[in-house]
């Protein structure tokens, strides 16, 4: 039995009544829904082969917070006239022929991860208007400025769920940053090439163990800094690929999130390169970046910083003295 919890995907608008899971046959009666306050009603409906978005949304009824499982299209759009004023969609395109029950697993887990960090980001971005992305060894910093994106739960719309943002999909971003940004982690690449999304991959595999600075104007990244020799290799596989493809260079937004295709991925902050217009898109994460809403303020996601040395250094240095060796009597 799979527990799928309501407040991972719930719209941010109060008044839902009902909590529904859509899944196909196989795996709805997996499927639990936690009971939550929020909610009166509880259902999981199992989509038939060949049943539409619209004649399930039907049966689950009006004002629901409602989660589609699927990897069948038909099952992840639907018109406005479909869903009524009060009923939030969110979808989760699950890979097909893959185990979705694992699928489900890690889609829900990356959720649980990802979503109250991702809440402080867009509150912040509401409140303040910025954020604040700073990273400790390289020194760089960056200001996304701007309103957050677009509210994925929104009642009347379908919107993917966030921790699907790796399949680029989605317009749905925080923004894009200005500045210098520090990339360091395992990149996600999608595209409809197996072999041009391994051959990326296996380029900018360095970034898992080693930072890379990029610098980001206007819109557009260029990476300026290799920090260590691993990252020599990702940067000029980067270069080569925005030569040869200049449309990639364009940073089309940041997310928050994990990457639900990997097993154990933790969430991150990440830049997101190309779009649905892109046959091959990606995201890099930014894995030691600490994001704020004010320099200063407190930590909204990313590693806390390391308490700060004091103005002379580290310290002297303690020389070990090594214990004397007792004198033995000389034998004869």
């Amino acid at each position: 039995m799979i527990s799928v919890s309501p407040a991972v995907w719930r719209s941010a608008a109060p008044g839902r009544r009902r909590a529904v899971v859509i899944a196909a046959e196989p795996y709805a009666g997996m499927l639990r829904i936690e009971p939550t306050g929020r909610h009166a009603g509880r259902r999981v409906l199992a989509a038939r082969q060949g049943t539409s978005l619209a004649a399930l949304l039907a049966e689950a009824g009006p004002d629901a917070d409602v989660l589609v499982l699927s990897s069948d299209e038909a099952l992840l759009t639907a018109g406005p006239r479909d869903l009524g004023p009060g009923t939030a969609v969110a979808t989760a395109r699950l890979d097909a022929g893959a185990d979705h029950a694992e699928g489900i697993r890690r889609l829900l887990r990356a959720l649980a991860q990802s979503r109250p960090a991702e809440q402080r980001l867009l509150d912040a971005l509401d409140a303040a208007g910025r954020l604040t992305l700073t990273e400790a060894l390289t020194g760089a910093r960056a200001e996304l400025r701007g309103p957050g994106g677009e509210r994925l739960f929104t009642p009347g719309a379908v919107r993917p769920v966030p921790a699907l943002w790796p399949a680029l999909d989605t317009a749905a971003s925080l923004g894009v940053p200005d500045g210098r940004v520090t990339v360091k982690g395992a990149p996600v690449v999608v595209g409809a090439d197996p072999a041009a999304r391994a051959a990326l991959r296996r380029r900018l595999a360095p970034l898992t163990s080693y930072p890379l600075v990029l610098a980001v104007r206007e819109g557009r990244a260029a990476p300026v800094r290799a920090v260590k020799g691993g990252s020599d290799l990702a940067a000029a596989a980067l270069a080569e690929l925005f030569a040869d493809r200049p449309g990639l260079c364009a940073v089309t937004g940041a997310a928050y999130g994990a990457d639900t295709a990997a097993a154990g991925a933790d969430p991150a902050l990440h830049l997101l390169f190309g779009g649905p217009g892109h046959r091959l898109r990606f995201a890099l994460p930014c894995a030691t970046t600490t994001v704020r809403s004010v320099a200063g303020g407190p930590v909204l996601a990313g590693p806390a910083p390391r308490p700060a040395r004091g103005r002379h250094g580290p310290g002297p240095v303690v020389p070990r003295v090594r214990p004397k060796r007792p004198a033995y009597p000389r034998t004869h």
